[in-house]
């Protein structure tokens, strides 16, 4: 009975074997698709350039703001441009943003992970005039294959309102302790034989000198 069903309705079940093969060959396809393109993606992701541009305290002083330009993505970076919009001038120091040599004349070339820094500003001189005047750093740089991009971030100090630093960095207690070691070879050498002259350390040689306060 189920040979007579079979021979009667073969040409049905011939149509119904077809379509599911084919079915299944247009999703493998899909899928082989869908992994290739995932594949080409990850490798464009491996070799993708990502400059960025923050603004960071330094940590012996946090109102010491420093300017740092890395490549945090896995290529290399080329042909690298720097906008400022508007541009910043630092009065203090006499500076503007836009004078900064990488800033000015580009990078050719920057590795992964590379990373430049350089004096920004210092809050504690004129920090509401400063907050007042936020600014735009806007990147353009290649990868190896020449396809181009274009970011841009904000400089704001204002966010950097009421951060604090709680306790002494550990850089300025490092040179504190050298700085009393310093003291008591120099007050140890003198008891035994004042004829010996041990120079001064710069740490020890102006003694009015304090270092600035860690708030704002």
């Amino acid at each position: 009975m189920c040979l007579d069903f079979l021979n009667q309705n073969s040409g049905a079940i011939t149509v119904i074997f077809t379509g599911l093969v084919t079915l299944a060959t247009v999703t493998y396809a899909i899928l082989t698709w869908r992994l290739v393109s995932e594949t080409r993606k990850l490798r464009e992701v491996q070799t993708e350039p990502k400059v960025s541009v923050i603004i960071q305290p330094k940590e012996e002083y946090l109102n010491f703001i420093e300017l740092i330009v890395q490549n945090i993505g896995l290529g290399p970076a080329y042909n690298i441009k720097f906008q400022i919009d508007p541009d910043y001038e630092e009065k203090e120091r006499r500076f503007k943003v836009s004078e900064i040599g990488f800033i000015k004349n580009g990078l050719e070339y920057m590795a992964p992970n590379q990373k430049l820094q350089t004096y920004l500003t210092n809050l504690a001189d004129d920090f509401e005039e400063k907050c007042m005047k936020p600014f735009e750093i806007v990147t353009s740089y290649q990868n190896s294959a020449g396809k181009t991009y274009k970011d841009m971030f904000l400089v704001d100090f204002s966010q950097r309102t009421g951060i604090r630093q709680v306790g002494e960095p550990a850089i300025n207690e490092i040179a504190k302790s050298i700085k009393n070691i310093d003291k008591f070879i120099q007050k140890y050498v003198s008891q035994y034989d004042p004829s010996i002259e041990i120079p001064a350390s710069p740490n020890t040689r102006d003694e009015g000198a304090r270092p600035p306060s860690h708030r704002r």
